[in-house]
């Protein structure tokens, strides 16, 4: 007969506790996302969600394996860390915490309040408004490293365990619900005014993540900027989402439109990531 000391049993408990949740593979229900989400946040000793010192909500997205991309190109990506991501896009009052008077050219008043996402923001001023976040004091303090999602962790996200064009399904009938597109006018109005822009953040249901607006809003940076020094070969950034210009058939997790890394428009913004590189003070 073999006898286990209680010490031993205490070990061997630990190694329960702290087994690493299995990895996340689509398809899987709102229910079973918010399992994924607690499970892996609890194996990580870290919070499910947490909001940070100029106001973004942030969501504990688990690692994962998906197909990227629409159906006949689409290519399997493995995800083996976990990450944050906010719940909204970047909002003008946040962002004019770094350039005050930030201000979205020939949008009426009512598209220059705090509560609509930034746009007239180009990739590169996206990178910086992430390296200054992640420099605050209160960020540095708490850990929390900023960027911009990588296509692969905004697919990810958008999908929330889904294998359909959209996180609810693979028609346009119900995106209403969940984003703010142009399905009501045509052709598009030259500037944002009565009622035709950019719309409050978090007005819609979010997805199964709890995230709102991935999908229409605005378009949202990604970070990958593909550079070859052996072949000289550049790819520029791509936004991610459609908006509130695009039509229906922009609005999925699927679309991209690529862009200049110095390109503005007033349906262009973004969204952070964030990782954490010490376990944040609560």
């Amino acid at each position: 007969m073999t006898f286990i000391s209680s010490a031993n049993v205490l070990l061997i408990s630990l190694a329960l506790v702290q087994a690493e949740p299995k990895k996340a593979k689509v398809p899987f229900d709102e229910t079973q996302a918010k399992t994924l989400q607690q499970e892996w946040a609890e194996s990580l000793q870290s919070p499910v969600e947490w909001t940070n010192n100029v106001g973004m909500k942030f969501v504990f997205i688990p690692p994962g394996q998906f197909s990227m991309g629409p159906n006949g190109s689409a290519y399997r990506v493995r995800l083996s860390q976990a990450f944050y991501i906010a719940t909204t896009e970047v909002t003008l009052g946040q962002f004019r915490q770094w350039r005050k008077e930030h201000q979205v050219a020939d949008a009426a008043a009512e598209f220059n309040q705090d509560d609509r996402p930034a746009a007239m923001v180009n990739w590169l001023e996206a990178q910086e408004y992430c390296q200054w976040l992640t420099e605050q004091p209160a960020e540095k303090e708490a850990g929390r490293v900023y960027a911009l999602p990588t296509e692969a962790q905004w697919e990810w996200a958008a999908r929330a365990g889904t294998a359909t064009v959209r996180h609810f399904g693979d028609e346009v009938k119900g995106l209403e619900d969940f984003a703010w597109f142009n399905h009501t006018y045509k052709p598009n109005p030259r500037h944002e005014a009565a009622g035709r822009g950019r719309q409050v953040v978090a007005g819609l249901k979010p997805n199964a993540w709890g995230l709102h607006d991935m999908l229409g809003n605005v378009w949202e940076w990604c970070a990958d900027r593909h550079i070859n020094p052996a072949t000289g070969e550049t790819r520029d950034p791509v936004m991610r989402g459609g908006s509130w210009r695009s039509g229906g058939f922009h609005c999925t997790s699927i679309a991209h439109d690529p862009g200049s890394p110095n390109q503005r428009a007033d349906n262009i913004g973004f969204r952070l990531a964030c990782r954490l590189v010490k376990k944040p003070n609560h």
